[in-house]
Parts: C-alpha cells; structure tokens; sequence
C-alpha cells in the first residue's frame, strides 16, 4: 500500500514537472477586444475579428493564446479605461503573457479602418502592426489573417508571408567587355558586360514598379 502511494506521489511531481517545462517551452499571447468607434453597432465585427486572431494566432503548437474570460476578467479591474501603451503593458504584466494584441476598429459608412498592434512586454515595442482600410468585411478578413500571420511569424521567428529573398546579381562572364576609364592621369579596366547597339541607342526607362503583397 505504502509502494503503490510512492508511485502515485512520484508520477504527480514527474507530472507536474513535465508540465512546466511544456509550458515554458510555448510563447503566451493574450488578444484584447479591439476598441470600436461607430455610430453604428458592429459587434460582430468585434468578435469576428477576436475570434479571428485568436485562432490564427494560436494555430502553432508553439504559441499559447490565454482564453477570453481571463481576458475580460483582467479588463474588468482597469475600470474600463481607454488603453494605452503603458496601460496594454500592465495588462500583459498582470496576465503574465509574452505579447499583446490590441487595436481599434473605425466604421464609417461601408468603409472599416483597423489598427492594430502587437506589444512585445518583454522590450515594451510594437515590433508588429497593420493600418487599413477597407470597403467591406471580404476585403478586411484577409487582411486580419495577414496580420495574423505576421504576429506568428516574428514570435516564431520565420520569414513572413510573401516574403522573397533577394537575388544576387549576375557574375560577368568571361567574354564581358573591358572598358578603359582615365582619371587624373591614371587608368583603370573596368569590366562590364557588352550591350547590342539597340540598347545603347535607345534612352534608358525610369520606370519603376513598385512591389505589392496579396494576402493568400
């Protein structure tokens, strides 16, 4: 009888010691209601987007992302004050979490604007953050799930969606041209690559293209 008690005292600490470690092993989110400013009553849209992040967020086995009556709870002793920087790092504090979410959302009309931030609590930074506007709910779910998978991406430290890593430029070849430079009584060979007379004649274009992102 005395054996078997041992065992079970034993097993709970082995237990509870694993559990630790698992613990410490996963980073702790905690995603606030974003604040609304509307004429209009868009809760939906407040707990859409709750519902949304937290999910995303949390879609890693690495990342934790503590419930939303733990959330409520602690928003409840900041006597519904409007949050700020320093007042979304002492809720993190309070709730011991790794990073914050928050964020606002404005509708006027059919147009929805959000800003929203991620807090680091441990450097008090916002390393992470999306500003836009949108004319309707099928243009702003995806931007919520870019951002989203942004927030996972740095905490995970993974290269974010769309990003593509820069190509190197072209070795010259062997058969480049060499051009000869003089320059205060000194020369030097500079090589360069040999262009077809079309490309020489004709005026270089200052086009430039600017990079654009689309959420998947």
């Amino acid at each position: 009888m005395k054996l078997a008690f041992r065992f079970m005292i034993a097993l709970f600490f082995l237990l509870l010691v694993s559990g630790l470690l698992w613990a410490k092993d996963k980073t702790t989110v905690a995603v606030l209601p974003f604040t609304v400013h509307s004429a209009e009553n868009i809760d939906y849209v407040k707990q859409g987007i709750w519902d949304m992040l937290s999910s995303r967020i949390s879609a890693s086995d690495k990342i934790d992302v503590i419930g939303k009556d733990t959330v409520l709870e602690t928003l409840k002793k900041s006597e519904g004050k409007d949050l700020t920087l320093a007042s979304v790092y002492g809720l993190g504090k309070k709730m011991n979490v790794d990073y914050v979410v928050w964020g606002s959302i404005t509708k006027i009309g059919n147009s929805f604007s959000v800003d929203g931030k991620l807090v680091d609590i441990a450097t008090y930074k916002s390393p992470v953050g999306i500003f836009t506007q949108s004319q309707g709910m099928d243009e702003l779910i995806p931007k919520i799930s870019d951002f989203a998978q942004r927030i996972d991406a740095h905490i995970l430290g993974t290269a974010p969606p769309g990003f593509n890593a820069p190509v190197p430029a072209p070795v010259p070849s062997p058969g480049s041209s060499r051009v000869t430079a003089r320059s205060a009584g000194s020369t030097s060979a500079v090589s360069c690559t040999s262009l077809p007379a079309s490309a020489i004649d004709r005026p270089w274009s200052s086009d430039r293209r600017q990079r654009t992102w689309s959420p998947s």
